[in-house]
């Protein structure tokens, strides 16, 4: 325990954004949780069965997008923070630990951390609960009077949301850094590929075998329900279409970010700098990829959904109702990532700096990591959108063109565009911060 703390202790700044993003996370999940629960309770007590089952469907969605978005980018971003640490854990073994000490004292941090995050998600989560009722409550549902009062069982659910994200994220890491030779972490400066795990192939085999289970009836065949049931059946499809490709993102993300940065026709340097470093630290890269990726993606489905189904709408306002968490959850995540890598930026700037670059290059060539982010982001929701309009408008028996035009392109290059500031900003401050760092300074504090 006492290496646990002095550890936590002496990576106190990293693993600070890690702890923010899994407390946002947790307070997020456990919030929708709450917010059902109190929902449906309000309703059954008041005898009516409609709003018990209007409350299920809509509460019951935003809990599943909520939890799924938490769940999958505070994982990664555990993951990436070991990943980071992996010289520091080599130095360990070297030192004499056991490696089945290393991977306990890994995975009790972990635990740790979870439990903290749980901790500062009590308050928070019927705070969240709060904003959801009066969310469902000006969507129009009557919800009797439903209030987020506190329950003993509120800790249980935080505490849980907490711990899970975190251990699922870092269980495989801390079993590589485990069993990683000690030379190849100090001598790799690039991440190592990365293999898929038994746990990771099995979700991967569950989420494929929903791809083909939602869209053979919604694409090929006639259903009772008509129009509505197959329609349905290839959003469902397509969500898990979506959750497979970012669940497999470093064999997805990192290829299509190789494709997209290889035809733009730059010859400057910093551009040339940012692809090589995004490409050579390929976790980071993907895992600050991810969130955005996965907000957008999100609202372009049911953007799509919306225009496809007759007679429904599908604004900002109603995307946010089921969406917001969703994005509160991967703005955080994404900025957190940005965040706790500036470390390892720093020393990777001193290298070249050293080596002769002029500060300008590497303020643009940092902002350019940013814009490679975003884009990646960007043109992954464009090709999910593609995929998904196609699907659905398979489905509902439509024309993928007449789709496609339908959708409120203005909000969606809007959010884009939000995208793309939101990391080229975040890493600007981070250049300002490298530049005035002496290089000296930035190569001694780290090993």
């Amino acid at each position: 325990m006492r290496l646990v703390l002095a550890d936590v202790r002496a990576r106190a700044s990293m693993w600070w954004w890690t702890l923010l993003c899994a407390a946002i996370g947790a307070a997020c999940s456990a919030g929708s949780v709450i917010a059902l629960f109190a929902a449906v309770s309000a309703a059954r007590a008041a005898g009516d069965a409609r709003m018990v089952s209007a409350s299920v469907a809509l509460g019951g969605n935003i809990v599943f997008f909520t939890v799924l978005a938490a769940v999958g980018i505070v994982a990664s971003t555990v993951g990436l923070t070991l990943v980071t640490q992996r010289r520091e854990h080599a130095l360990w073994v070297i030192l004499g630990i056991p490696r089945n000490r290393v991977r306990l004292v890994l995975r009790t941090e972990l635990f740790v951390l979870g439990a903290l995050a749980g901790a500062l998600a009590v308050p928070l989560a019927p705070l969240v609960a709060g904003v959801a009722l009066r969310q469902w409550t000006a969507t129009g549902l009557d919800l009797h009077g439903a209030t987020a009062g506190f329950r003993l069982w509120h800790v249980g659910a935080s505490v849980l949301a907490g711990v899970a994200p975190c251990l699922l994220g870092g269980w495989g890491v801390t079993r590589r850094a485990a069993r990683e030779p000690e030379m190849r972490a100090f001598r790799d400066l690039s991440d190592a590929p990365e293999r898929p795990g038994a746990a990771r192939s099995i979700l991967a085999f569950c989420l494929l075998a929903g791809v083909i289970g939602m869209w053979i009836p919604g694409l090929g065949l006639e259903l009772d329900g008509g129009v509505e049931q197959r329609t349905a059946f290839a959003f469902a499809g397509s969500l898990f279409l979506i959750c497979l490709l970012l669940l497999m993102g470093p064999w997805v993300l990192t290829p299509l970010m190789k494709c997209w940065t290889a035809l733009v026709p730059s010859r400057g340097v910093a551009w040339h700098l940012a692809v090589h470093a995004c490409r050579a630290r390929a976790a980071r890269s993907v895992t600050t990829i991810l969130p955005f990726a996965l907000s957008l993606s999100f609202v372009g489905l049911f953007m799509v959904m919306g225009n496809a189904m007759p007679e429904s709408t599908a604004g900002l306002d109603d995307i946010l109702v089921v969406l917001g968490w969703v994005f509160v959850v991967s703005w955080v995540g994404g900025l957190a990532v940005i965040a706790l890598v500036g470390r390892e930026r720093s020393r990777d700037a001193a290298v070249v700096t050293v080596a002769g670059a002029r500060p300008g290059v590497l303020t643009r060539s940092t902002i350019y990591e940013g814009v490679i982010y975003a884009g990646t982001a960007i043109v992954f929701g464009a090709l999910s959108i593609a995929v998904t309009s196609a699907a659905i408008a398979t489905g509902a028996r439509t024309g993928a063109v007449g789709l496609l035009t339908g959708l409120p392109w203005a909000t969606l290059g809007a959010l884009a565009a939000v995208t793309l500031v939101t990391t080229c900003l975040a890493l600007a401050f981070q250049a300002v911060r490298v530049a005035r760092t002496a290089p000296a300074r930035a190569l001694h504090s780290h090993p």
